[in-house]
C-alpha cells in the first residue's frame, strides 16, 4: 500500500478457499456432502463472493443464520440449497417459501406457521429438524426419545411439510472428545428411533469444523464447515493454527492498512484518549487509519501488535474509532508504509488466532468484527 491507496483493505484469496474445500473433501468419508457456512457475512469475508466460490469449489449446501442472508443469496443468483439455521419470525415464513429456503424447525408452533404459509403459497416446505444434544440453545432436547420421535412424526404429517433433514451441533468437538461422543450418541438415538418408526430422513448432519479435523466417524450424510473453510482453526490458538497446513488448509484473509502520519514524542508524553499510555523514553509513533469502527477492538489498546517493515510494533494508547497509534521506533517507517494487521510481512506474520490471544477472545470474533467499511478485494 502507498500514501494514495485505500485506507484499509481486506484481501480474500478465493483460490485458497477452493483449496481448503477440496482439502476438507479429502478429510471426510467418500460421498459425504459439504455445507459451506456463510453466515455473518461469511465470517467477515464477504458472503456473496464466498458463497459463489464455495459452490464453484464443490460445496453441496450453504448455511446461513437468518432469512435475510438466505434471501440476499437468492436475489444474487445463488441456486444451491440453503439452510437457515436460526429462528424464523413473522412474515419470514412466507419468504422461506418464496425464495426456496430450507427452514430449521424446533417447535410445533413454528412448523404449523410454516405449513400455513406453504398451503397459501401452494408449495412444499423443506425443513431440517434441530436436535439439542448438549448445547442448551436451539433445538428439541432428546430427554424422552420416544416422545420426541412422536413430535417429529407429527410434524412430518403436516400438510405441505417435508422433513428433508435432521441435525444437531457439537459444542466442543475441538477440545472435549468425551462429551462430543456423548452428544453423538444422543443424536443417533433419535435417528434410530425415527428409523424404527418408519421415518427415513434423507440428510443427517452433526459434524462441524472441529469434528471434521478430529473424527470422521461423525460425518454422517453431510458436514458443516465454517471456520475451517476460511483457513482458521476451530480451537482458537496460534499453535493449532500452525497445524492446519498439514491438512493443506490455509488462511484466506489478510487485513492491511498504511502509515498515515508520523511524529516523535518525548519521554513522559501521553498517547491517545484517557491518557493511559506514557512514553518511557523518546519514541516514534505512527498513526494507522483504522480503529474500532473498522473492527480493531479497544481491548487491543496497549496489548495488540501490527507489522511495519517486517517488525512487530506495539499498539500504544487507546484504539480510537477511526485510528490507532503504533510504536514504530527503530523501524525507519515512512508515511504510506504498509501496516499488516492480519497476514505476513517479511519473515513474520500475525494470525486471527494471535489477535484473539491478545484480545482475550476467539478467532471467530476477530474475523466477523471486521466492518463493512473496510474494502474487500477478492483474489481468484
Amino acid at each position: 500500500m502507498d500514501a494514495n491507496s485505500d485506507r484499509a483493505i481486506l484481501k480474500v484469496d478465493l483460490s485458497r478457499l477452493k483449496g481448503n474445500i477440496e482439502a476438507i473433501g479429502r478429510l471426510v468419508s467418500p460421498g459425504v456432502m459439504i455445507m459451506a457456512v456463510v453466515k455473518a457475512n461469511a465470517y467477515g469475508h464477504g458472503i456473496l463472493e464466498i458463497a459463489r466460490a464455495a459452490v464453484d469449489a464443490g460445496a453441496h449446501w450453504l448455511g446461513v443464520a437468518t432469512i435475510q442472508e438466505g434471501v440476499s443469496l437468492r436475489k444474487n443468483g445463488i441456486k444451491h440449497p440453503i439452510l437457515v439455521m436460526g429462528s424464523i419470525f413473522g412474515d419470514e415464513y412466507d419468504e422461506v417459501l418464496e425464495h426456496d429456503l430450507t427452514a430449521t424447525i424446533f417447535s410445533r408452533a413454528s412448523a404449523e406457521l410454516l405449513a400455513v404459509a406453504a398451503i397459501k403459497a401452494d408449495k412444499k416446505a423443506n425443513i431440517h429438524i434441530k436436535i439439542d444434544s448438549g448445547m442448551n440453545a436451539l433445538g428439541y432436547k432428546p430427554e424422552d426419545v420416544d416422545k420426541l420421535c412422536e413430535k417429529i412424526l407429527d410434524i412430518e404429517k403436516m400438510p405441505n411439510i417435508c422433513v428433508s433433514g435432521i441435525y444437531s451441533h457439537f459444542v466442543a468437538s475441538e477440545s472435549d472428545n468425551s462429551f462430543t461422543f456423548e452428544q453423538f450418541l444422543r443424536f443417533t438415538s433419535v435417528l434410530e428411533c425415527l428409523a424404527l418408526k418408519g421415518l427415513h430422513v434423507p440428510i443427517k448432519h452433526i459434524s462441524n469444523s472441529g469434528a471434521v479435523i478430529n473424527n470422521s466417524r461423525f460425518n454422517l450424510d453431510m458436514v458443516r464447515v465454517g471456520i475451517l473453510m476460511y483457513g482458521m482453526c476451530p480451537k482458537s490458538s496460534p499453535t493449532c493454527a500452525t497445524e492446519l497446513p498439514e491438512h493443506d488448509i490455509l488462511p484466506i484473509m489478510s487485513f492491511k492498512s498504511s502509515v498515515a502520519h508520523l511524529k516523535t514524542i518525548e519521554q513522559g508524553e501521553s498517547v491517545g484518549y484517557a491518557r493511559n499510555f506514557f512514553a518511557a523514553e523518546k519514541m516514534d509513533v505512527a498513526v494507522v487509519p483504522v480503529g474500532y469502527g473498522d473492527g480493531i477492538s479497544r481491548s487491543l489498546s496497549n496489548k495488540g501488535k501490527v507489522l511495519v517493515n517486517g517488525r512487530f510494533c506495539d499498539i500504544v494508547g487507546n484504539v480510537c474509532m477511526d485510528q490507532m497509534m503504533v510504536d514504530v521506533t527503530g523501524t525507519n517507517a515512512k508515511i504510506g508504509d504498509e501496516v499488516v494487521i492480519i497476514g505476513k510481512q517479511g519473515f513474520n506474520s500475525i494470525s486471527a488466532e494471535n489477535i484473539s490471544l491478545w484480545q482475550g477472545s476467539i478467532n471467530y470474533e476477530i474475523a466477523t468484527s471486521i466492518s463493512k467499511r473496510v474494502k474487500r478485494i477478492f483474489i481468484k
